[in-house]
């Protein structure tokens, strides 16, 4: 093989590794949203770690069978501006376009907020999590909301979010946490150093 052919050679699979391995760089951010099916949507952000993924899809086989033995699903709430809203109660409350954000903070002692977007794939991967984790720190009075950032886009620029999902815990409505990506142990251990703190 010429030294020309060579380098072109190289290039060619340069390029192709460039090509593979971009999806996966670039990440799950506000700025850059993914097409809604397909493998598209599930590249990138922190939950395609090997640990998450094999936990991703055990829970998503329990789910699956849990499916299959109830006939109801339950719909996630949606709050706004004109309904009170309730404390921890075991699931994730979605917070209406124009609700006041300080409202919702203060809606509890200890509040977890989920930014995130339906278009997003870890934060798709992250709602089972979720999930479970507003049913089992309701005895702690943790209340967890949901905010789609294509729906809030002033507050997430006052906030300065720069990529999702982007899960903040608040104490008595000041911000003390936050985690970045699908990191549902991560943030369960910071779930519990605040309900340590609060007391």
């Amino acid at each position: 093989m010429s030294k020309k052919h060579h380098v072109c050679y190289l290039t060619g699979v340069l390029c192709f590794v460039l090509a593979a391995a971009l999806p996966l760089w670039i990440g799950c951010t506000k700025s850059q949203p993914r097409e809604a099916d397909g493998e598209a949507a599930s590249l990138g952000g922190s939950c395609d770690t090997p640990t998450a993924v094999e936990a991703y899809k055990e829970d998503m086989k329990n789910a699956r069978s849990e499916e299959e033995n109830t006939d109801d699903a339950v719909p996630a709430e949606t709050v706004g501006d004109d309904v009170e809203l309730p404390g921890a109660d075991g699931q994730i409350k979605v917070v209406a376009p124009g609700t006041s954000f300080d409202k919702v903070v203060q809606s509890a002692k200890i509040v977890v907020i989920d930014f995130n977007a339906t278009w997003c794939g870890p934060c798709r991967k992250l709602g089972p999590y979720l999930e479970r984790m507003a049913e089992s720190y309701k005895s702690d009075g943790v209340s967890f909301f949901s905010v789609d950032i294509d729906q809030h886009r002033e507050l997430v620029e006052e906030l300065d979010i720069p990529s999702i999902p982007d899960v903040r815990i608040y104490l008595d409505g000041n911000p003390v946490d936050k985690v970045v990506g699908c990191e549902p142990i991560d943030l369960m251990d910071k779930i519990d150093a605040t309900i340590k703190n609060a007391k």
